[in-house]
C-alpha cells in the first residue's frame, strides 16, 4: 500500500460513532471512560446548617440514580450509555419523566443521532428535537437532562469522533491494511522463476491453484508443489519492515491521548512498568475522571434539582473514592494509620468495607502526645498524682 493509496482509502471512509466503535482503540477507550463512570456511585448529600453534610435518600433523584432510571435500563448501564454517547458524539440528553404532578421519576436516554439541539424562533429557548424513525417529538429544555462535552458556545458539546476523525481514518486503514497483508498468502509474496515460457494453459492453471490451495490465513505454511522447472522466490517484506506495527502503535497512542486513557488501561504496556502503573492510574482518576464526574454533578444538581431542594442543602456527589480503593494491604495500612491518629472509628471502617456497624464502634482515639494544649499537662498531672498514689500504696503494704 502506497502513501496515495492510504490517502485515498483514508478519504474514503465516513466516521460515524458506529465506524468508529469498530477500531479497537476507541472502543477501548469508551470501554474503560464509561465503564468506570459507571462503575462510581452518585451519591445524595444534604448538607447541615453546622457545615457537616449527611447521605440522604429521600428525594426521586436518589432512587433514579441507585435503583431504576427507568422501566428497561439497570443504572451501570443508563450511566455507560450515557457516558458513551458524551465519547462518541460530545452530548448526553435524556428526556425527564414525570408523573402526573410533573415531579421526576426517571430518565430516558436517547442516540444523539436522532437528536437537534435548536432554538425556538419565538421564544429564542432551546428545544429538543428528537427522530426515533418517522415520529418526531420536540422537547423543551426544562425536560431534559443534557450535558455537554467540552463546547465552544457552553451549549452543544463538541463530538471527539468528529473533530478526531482524521486520526480514527487512519488508525482503521493500517488495520484493514495489515488484514489485507496477511489475507494475501501464507507470508508467501513473492516471484515464480522458469527456465522457458509458460504455455497460457499452465499460467492459468498456476493462477488457479495458487489461489485455491496457497492463499488466504486457512492455507498458511502449505508447502507449493511446482512442476516443470518452476521456481518461487520469496520476497524479504514483513509487516515490520512495512512499518505496519509501528504505525499502529502510534496511531493507539494517538487515539488514547484524545481521550486521555493511560496506554496501560487498554492493554498496550511498551511504555509502562510495574513501578509507574499504579501512579498513572492515579493520574487517570485525578486528571481524567474528576472533571467527568464534575460535569455531571454540575449538570445534574442545576437541572434535576428544584431551587428548593438546593436550598435546604441537597447535592449529588460522585463517591470518587471507590476507584481509589487499592490492594488489600494498602487499605490495611490506610485504616491502621486513620485509627491510630484519630481520624477513623472502627465503625468507619467497617463502613468503607461494606461491614455492619458493631456496638461502641463509633469511638475515635487520639494519642497522648498530640492532645490539645493544657489537656496534655492535665494528663500528665494526672499521670504524676496515679504513680504518687501506687507509691503511696507500696510503702503503705510495705
Amino acid at each position: 500500500m502506497t502513501g496515495a493509496d492510504l490517502d485515498d482509502d483514508v478519504s474514503g471512509i465516513n466516521i460515524d460513532q458506529d465506524t468508529a466503535l469498530k477500531y479497537t482503540a476507541v472502543f477501548a477507550c469508551n470501554k474503560v471512560l464509561a465503564e468506570a463512570f459507571a462503575n462510581t456511585p452518585a451519591m445524595l448529600y444534604r448538607k447541615k446548617p453546622n457545615g457537616e453534610r449527611e447521605i440522604a435518600n429521600d428525594l426521586a433523584i436518589y432512587d433514579i440514580l441507585h435503583n431504576s432510571p427507568n422501566d428497561e435500563m439497570a443504572p451501570f448501564n443508563f450511566k455507560e450509555a450515557c457516558m458513551t454517547s458524551l465519547n462518541l458524539n460530545g452530548n448526553a440528553v435524556c428526556e425527564r419523566l414525570v408523573d402526573n404532578g410533573g415531579n421526576l421519576v426517571g430518565l430516558y436516554p436517547y442516540n444523539y443521532n436522532n437528536v437537534e439541539i435548536k432554538r425556538d424562533p419565538d421564544t429564542q429557548k432551546l428545544i429538543y428535537v428528537i427522530t426515533m424513525g418517522t415520529n418526531k417529538k420536540t422537547l423543551t429544555r426544562d425536560q431534559v437532562l443534557h450535558v455537554p462535552n467540552m463546547s465552544l458556545n457552553g451549549i452543544v458539546g463538541l463530538s471527539p469522533i468528529s473533530y478526531a476523525s482524521s486520526a480514527i481514518r487512519l488508525g482503521i486503514c493500517y488495520e484493514q491494511f495489515g488484514v489485507n497483508f496477511y489475507q494475501n498468502g501464507a507470508n508467501s509474496c513473492g516471484a515464480f522463476k522458469h527456465p522457458g515460457t509458460l504455455s497460457e494453459e499452465a499460467f492459468n492453471r498456476l493462477k488457479k491453484e495458487l489461489k485455491k490451495n496457497y492463499t488466504g490465513l486457512k492455507n498458511t505454511g502449505t508447502p507449493m508443489i511446482l512442476e516443470d522447472g518452476l521456481e518461487f522466490q520469496q520476497f524479504s517484506i514483513n509487516p515490520a519492515d512495512a512499518q505496519l506495527l509501528e504505525s499502529k502503535s502510534f496511531q493507539i497512542e494517538d487515539i488514547c491521548r484524545i481521550y486521555r486513557v493511560p496506554q496501560h488501561l487498554i492493554q498496550m504496556l511498551g511504555h509502562s512498568t510495574f513501578s509507574n502503573i499504579e501512579q498513572q492510574s492515579l493520574e487517570f482518576v485525578m486528571y481524567t475522571m474528576l472533571p467527568w464526574f464534575n460535569r455531571w454533578e454540575d449538570n445534574i444538581n442545576m437541572q434535576l434539582l428544584t431551587p428548593a431542594q438546593r436550598k435546604a442543602g441537597y447535592y449529588i456527589e460522585f463517591k470518587v473514592d471507590a476507584l481509589l480503593r487499592g490492594d488489600i494491604t494498602s487499605r490495611a495500612t490506610y485504616y491502621a494509620q486513620g485509627r491510630q491518629w484519630g481520624w477513623l472509628s472502627v465503625n468507619d471502617i467497617r463502613r468503607l468495607e461494606n461491614m455492619p456497624a458493631i456496638p461502641n464502634g463509633d469511638i475515635y482515639l487520639q494519642p497522648l502526645n498530640l492532645g490539645e494544649a493544657g489537656k496534655v499537662q492535665q494528663t500528665d498531672q494526672l499521670k504524676a498524682s496515679t504513680e504518687e498514689m501506687y507509691n503511696m500504696i507500696v510503702d503503705k503494704g510495705k
